[in-house]
């Protein structure tokens, strides 16, 4: 009820704002136009996240089914664990969609410099937020457990998954970032891709083949380990995007390139190295 509650007052908050107080924005039917790429563009943004919420939901209910076989204490203790980790994870998450627009601006007004300058400063920021919050749950895993129940048990599993899913949590907003500048610039294949392979295609075999060689003991580690192999693969895109740029921006002074042409050579590049 209190979410509900929560959701309908921030929306009828961005109705009145949208209606009442800005003059810039409007949610006026006659705005809506599918024309100049508009509804594509949206859905290329919006796509990766989307896929991610779906994916969480299936990879969840697959865990809880997998949890079933070791009692109820283990599927109540996965379940303070989600909503504990959610803090390193969300936190991180925030900060990497709170400069997606700032990437889009300084790509579309073709400010490279300032465009990687935002990208190292976030990810340092990322860093930073992730090693604090870990230490920070780690070092009170237990007493961060018992304030959602107090049942030993459930404790007891409870640190012990939160201890195995705090594993990505120092790097875990360097993924986030990868993937929005894949967005910020019109590829979102590839943060696509991405969100597929952490939610989907990596961590649902995972968690079936842990189990099956492991246990228990396998199966909490399938999280971390499909984050830090999305990770590392997120940095291919990254790497190429990054050296297309530098190479563009490195154009002697007698080959000047417009604004346009200067972009237009950019896709051209990423979508034959990426896509």
């Amino acid at each position: 009820m209190a979410t509900t509650i929560g959701n309908a007052l921030a929306c009828i908050y961005y109705l009145w704002y949208y209606l009442k107080k800005t003059k810039l924005l409007s949610i006026s039917p006659r705005y809506f136009k599918c024309r100049d790429q508009v509804l594509s563009k949206v859905c290329t943004i919006g796509l990766p996240s989307a896929i991610l919420s779906a994916l969480m939901s299936v990879s969840t209910i697959i865990l809880n089914q997998i949890l079933v076989a070791y009692g109820n204490s283990a599927v109540a203790a996965i379940g303070i664990v989600f909503k504990a980790n959610m803090f390193i994870t969300f936190l991180q998450m925030g900060v990497a969609n709170g400069v997606q627009p700032l990437f889009g601006y300084n790509f579309g007004a073709h400010n490279m410099n300032r465009f990687f300058d935002i990208e190292r400063f976030t990810k340092n920021c990322c860093i930073i937020i992730g090693a604090l919050s870990v230490l920070l749950f780690y070092v009170f895993r237990e007493p961060i457990i018992r304030l959602f129940i107090n049942d030993d048990e459930v404790v007891r599993y409870g640190v012990q998954m939160l201890t195995a899913y705090m594993i990505s949590g120092p790097f875990i907003g360097l993924l986030f970032v990868n993937m929005n500048c894949m967005q910020s610039v019109g590829h979102a294949f590839p943060a696509t891709i991405l969100s597929v392979l952490r939610q989907g295609i990596l961590l649902i075999p995972l968690l079936y083949l842990l189990n099956a060689i492991l246990g228990l003991n396998g199966v909490i580690y399938g999280q971390s380990i499909a984050d830090c192999i999305t990770f590392l693969l997120s940095f291919i895109p990254a790497l190429i995007w990054e050296s297309v740029s530098i190479i563009l921006n490195w154009v002697p002074a007698r080959t000047i390139l417009s604004g346009c042409d200067k972009k237009k050579r950019m896709k051209n590049l990423l979508t034959k190295c990426i896509s």
